[in-house]
């Protein structure tokens, strides 16, 4: 009975830590292409604030 159990919750959570692994790679990967390069600069208007 115990196997049986540990097969089938172990196998849930172990295809559930490989979703959340690759999740997160691609959450990190979305993040670091969100971010622009230091050599970039700053490109947007040069507008003057409120006075």
């Amino acid at each position: 009975m115990f196997w049986m159990l540990l097969g089938v919750f172990g196998a849930v959570l172990l295809i559930g830590f490989a979703f959340a692994r690759r999740q997160d790679r691609i959450t990190r990967a979305m993040a670091e292409m969100e971010q622009p390069s230091p050599e970039t600069g700053y490109v947007g208007p040069h507008r003057p604030g409120p006075s």
